[in-house]
C-alpha cells in the first residue's frame, strides 16, 4: 500500500510539474506576443512622428507620406486620406488628398459631402467605422492578379476633441486587429494635431499678406 500511496504521489507531481511547465510556456509565449506587438506600434509611432514633423509645411507631401506608410507598415493594399474642407460654408466637405494603390479614375470621387457614404459619416459621426463584409460595388483593389472585393474596410476619423480634420480609409485582404485599428487611431491623433498646426500656420500667411 505504502509503495502505491508512493508511486500515486509522484505520479501527481509529475503531472503537476508537466502541467506548470506548460503553462510557463503558455505564459511566456503570450509575454514574448505581448512585448512583440508594443514594440511594433512603439516603432510604428515613432516612425509616423518623424514623417508628421519633416512634412508639416506641405499638406500633399504629408499626406502622401502617411498613407503609402500607413498601407506598408499595416500591409495593406490600399488607402486613402481625406482633409475636411470648410472653406465654403455652403459646401463642407471631404477632399482626397493622397491615395496609394487607389484606382480614382474608376472607382473613386475626389469630393465628399459631409454625411455621404462611410468616409462622409465617419467625418459627421467622429466615430471609427471597420467593416467586415463589403458590398461588392464599393470599392475593388487592383492587383497583378486583376480586381478582387477587399475583405476589410477601415475609416478612421481624424479629430481632435470636438474637431474634425478629416478622415483615413484603409482596405486589406485580411481583416484588421484590434491593435492595428488602435494604431491607426493614435496616428490619427497625431496627424490631426499636425494639420490643426499646418492650417493655422496658412490663415496667419493669410491674414499677414492681406494686412501688408
Amino acid at each position: 500500500l505504502n509503495a502505491v500511496s508512493e508511486n500515486d504521489v509522484l505520479g501527481a507531481s509529475l503531472i503537476n510539474m508537466r502541467q506548470s511547465l506548460k503553462q510557463a510556456n503558455l505564459d511566456e509565449a503570450k509575454r514574448k506576443a505581448e512585448d512583440e506587438l508594443r514594440n511594433w506600434a512603439t516603432a510604428g509611432l515613432a516612425m509616423f512622428g518623424d514623417i508628421l514633423r519633416q512634412n508639416n509645411n506641405n499638406l500633399n507631401r504629408l499626406a502622401d507620406n502617411v498613407i503609402q506608410n500607413l498601407v506598408n507598415y499595416l500591409d495593406a493594399n490600399q488607402g486613402g486620406l481625406f482633409i475636411y474642407n470648410d472653406d465654403d460654408p455652403e459646401y463642407k466637405h471631404l477632399e482626397l488628398l493622397s491615395a496609394f494603390a487607389y484606382n480614382r479614375k474608376k472607382h473613386f470621387e475626389k469630393r465628399i459631402a459631409l454625411g455621404e457614404g462611410l468616409v462622409g459619416t465617419c467625418a459627421v459621426e467622429k466615430e471609427t467605422i471597420h467593416l467586415k463584409e463589403i458590398p461588392t460595388e464599393y470599392i475593388r483593389i487592383t492587383s497583378g492578379l486583376g480586381e478582387a472585393v477587399p475583405t476589410s474596410l477601415l475609416i478612421v476619423p481624424l479629430k481632435l476633441e470636438d474637431a474634425i480634420f478629416g478622415a483615413i480609409e484603409l482596405a486589406s485582404f485580411k481583416e484588421f486587429k484590434d491593435y492595428e485599428i488602435d494604431f491607426v487611431e493614435k496616428i490619427g491623433v497625431s496627424i490631426s494635431s499636425t494639420l490643426s498646426s499646418v492650417k493655422n500656420s496658412i490663415r496667419t500667411n493669410q491674414l499677414l499678406g492681406q494686412s501688408q
